[in-house]
């Protein structure tokens, strides 16, 4: 059985059907399969109904290659009988085949690279944004955490998926907590990679940032430093596009309206706090990203997120009872509160590049 691991982000191409016919010649054996282009299906294997479907139905990446060896009269190649001839059957028909997944998602997608603590009672699972909004009645399993140390999982929280820790660490499980899936170490480590901001600091859209309004005058939401405030009951329209700023902080009663995508350097912390609301307007998680290169990042508003915060320098804590749709990585990731974070399956962010893994899974 043969999985290219180009295959994963792309699709079938002739190299990949070639190395596949030598991987088939090399062990053939007495066997002598052939192994033809139509011999070869790449599609997507949805391990929540265990199906295969090639082609990969709309919105759905390729993950998975299905191999059929035969020896069919058909194609001219049955099986020889040995014994069985004395009974006027010299040949048979004969095939198998195999399927195999190749999957991005192995860790995470809440990830503290360092150390990982779920000290609260939230969820975690998954959804597709690609196929419908979430709902907590076909909500997946694939709301993992993960970690290059230790994983703690305290109070009661319900991870739907894995909780892994880095290699010779464990996950401790304390209180009533439940994982539903995988418990325990990885062998290899993450290895992501570090938020490269240089190529926003000399081109960005910064000018698009409104100003608003302060007293009976008009004033910038960033300072000179390029810290970004929006304080009190303001409310503010972020064009899409790439921004480059030092501090981000939503204090107060504040709304900042998202409408299209949207990325966020910062280079020093992230701070949503009391009612504040950032409105992803899209409800996609991959339109709304904050990439950090370093400090803090303190989500404690009970108003729900749409979108991803990156960061491998970054220590990150959530806390409060809003439910956050997408992802997050941290340097250390401490998860508190009463709120839930759900996996958005369809994001696929070339920052974000969980360990990989082929696996036969029919």
């Amino acid at each position: 059985m043969l999985l290219d691991d180009r295959f994963g982000p792309s699709y079938a191409n002739r190299a990949d059907l070639a190395a596949a016919q030598i991987v088939a010649t090399s062990n053939s054996g007495c066997l002598n399969p052939v192994l033809n282009p139509a011999n070869v299906q790449f599609g997507y294997w949805d391990r929540d109904t265990a199906t295969f479907t090639s082609p990969a139905p709309f919105g759905q990446s390729v993950n998975a290659v299905r191999l059929r060896l035969e020896r069919t009269q058909a194609a001219g190649n049955p099986l020889s009988l040995f014994f069985a001839h004395l009974i006027q059957n010299a040949n048979a028909d004969a095939a198998a085949s195999a399927t195999a997944m190749y999957d991005r998602w192995l860790c995470g997608p809440f990830v503290g690279i360092d150390g990982l603590s779920v000290p609260g009672n939230p969820l975690t699972d998954s959804f597709n944004s690609e196929e419908a909004l979430y709902n907590p009645w076909t909500a997946r399993e694939r709301g993992s955490i993960c970690s290059d140390g230790p994983v703690r999982v305290d109070g009661s929280p319900l991870i739907r998926g894995d909780a892994r820790a880095g290699k010779g660490y464990s996950v401790s499980i304390t209180g009533n907590g439940t994982v539903t899936g995988t418990v325990g170490s990885r062998l290899k480590p993450l290895n992501l990679r570090p938020v490269d901001a240089s190529e926003a600091a000399a081109v960005n859209d910064n000018k698009q940032i409104s100003k608003v309004p302060e007293g009976k005058s008009w004033k910038s939401a960033v300072d000179g430093a390029g810290n970004f405030l929006l304080d009190g009951t303001k409310t503010m329209d972020l064009p899409p596009g790439t921004y480059y700023l030092k501090n981000f902080t939503l204090t107060g009663q504040r709304t900042l309206n998202i409408s299209g995508p949207t990325t966020i350097y910062l280079t020093g912390n992230l701070e949503r706090a009391g009612g504040a609301t950032v409105n992803n307007n899209t409800a996609k998680a991959a339109n709304l990203k904050f990439l950090m290169t370093g400090g803090t990042a303190n989500v404690t508003s009970n108003n729900d997120f749409y979108g991803v915060v990156y960061g491998t320098d970054t220590d990150v804590t959530i806390d409060g009872d809003s439910d956050l749709y997408g992802a997050i990585v941290g340097k250390t990731l401490t998860i508190t509160g009463s709120g839930a974070g759900h996996y958005d399956e369809s994001l696929n962010m070339a920052e974000i590049e969980f360990p990989e893994r082929t696996m036969l899974v029919d």
